[in-house]
């Protein structure tokens, strides 16, 4: 698990892991070509069969960033070659969703994250991922109220787009007093279940700190961070006037 210090995110673990990520878009011989690597040793960093040491594992992660290497996989993983963001792509692709970890431990991973919650079940496996980058614990609101749950913690809210009233629901010991919370979404019109995820913690005595989106169709979600009093919120593909853009 990386730790969130400045020394390690120059450690060869991190840098393997990314590796691994880009592997989703880049041959080993185009890694090879843009890292000035030999295919054969980022073979094994990526088996693990080796690790880069720390002086090897920054220099790497310089030239990914210097050449923007992220940017391009995310742009092909998201958009694709018709330019158009297709869910199941973000959710259920383990390398991609490695990508919105590191990410999120980048942008987060000062802020004492006790808790990543995902709004839906069909975001559970980016909670996931992104809580173990963060060393957090993970878990899912659902919109049934299940009985073996016992005390729960509930809020609603209006769905622009299913137009219509959605309750969400959490087992009331996930949220203990004072844990700090970031939640972790995949793709969303306006995020409009964040207000209510903000009384859910409000209610256990938490603390919201900040939520993660991939991808954000539209900037209504920006109204619905400030009603759920949230400062920091990281959307990495914006949908803009001439398409989109990237914020990495």
């Amino acid at each position: 698990m990386p730790l969130n210090s400045s020394e390690d995110k120059e450690s060869s673990y991190v840098a393997v892991r990314l590796l691994s990520c880009l592997k989703e878009v880049y041959t080993f011989k185009e890694l090879e070509e843009l890292l000035d690597v030999p295919a054969q040793v980022l073979w094994r960093y990526t088996s693990h069969v080796q690790f880069p040491e720390r002086g090897t594992a920054k220099k790497l992660l310089d030239t990914i960033q210097g050449k923007k290497l992220l940017e391009r996989a995310i742009k092909e993983i998201v958009l694709g070659p018709q330019g158009v963001v297709a869910e199941w792509k973000l959710l259920f692709n383990p390398r991609f969703l490695n990508i919105v970890g590191y990410l999120a431990w980048k942008y987060f991973g000062e802020d004492g994250i006790d808790l990543v919650l995902a709004p839906s079940e069909r975001d559970s496996a980016l909670a996931a991922v992104v809580a173990d980058w963060l060393d957090a614990d993970a878990c899912a609101a659902s919109e049934k109220a299940w009985v073996n749950w016992g005390k729960l913690l509930s809020a609603s809210y209006h769905s622009s787009e299913r137009g219509e009233i959605v309750y969400l629901h959490l087992p009331r010991d996930v949220i203990e007093k004072g844990t700090r919370v970031l939640v972790a979404k995949g793709l969303t019109r306006d995020f409009g279940s964040l207000p209510a995820i903000a009384s859910i913690v409000e209610q256990a005595k938490g603390e919201l700190a900040g939520a993660i989106a991939v991808a954000a169709i539209g900037d209504k979600w920006m109204e619905n961070a400030s009603k759920a009093g949230l400062k920091k919120v990281k959307v990495i593909v914006r949908k803009v006037n001439t398409g989109y853009e990237l914020s990495l």
